[in-house]
């Protein structure tokens, strides 16, 4: 199991957080994961090897919280 795969499951898990803030920390590491992406397919960084798995984690829980992920299409990377 990832490194984000652990932190969302503890995240999801987490009965002293309510669920509005669970989808704030979700959100962010949203747009982190967005941003890794669009990184590695303009060269800035290397790829890690995940190929959009931790996306896929991320949107995953927010849907489980009732949310929509964001559309981050290859238009937008």
């Amino acid at each position: 199991m990832t490194h984000i795969k652990r932190k969302i499951v503890s995240i999801l898990n987490d009965e002293q957080t309510p669920d509005a803030e669970k989808i704030v920390i979700l959100r962010q590491l949203e747009a982190d994961s967005i941003s890794k992406e669009r990184s590695a397919t303009e060269g800035m960084v290397p790829v890690d090897g995940d190929d959009g798995e931790d996306l896929k984690t991320i949107e995953m829980a927010l849907r489980r919280l009732g949310e929509e992920p964001v559309d981050a299409g290859a238009a937008s990377l």
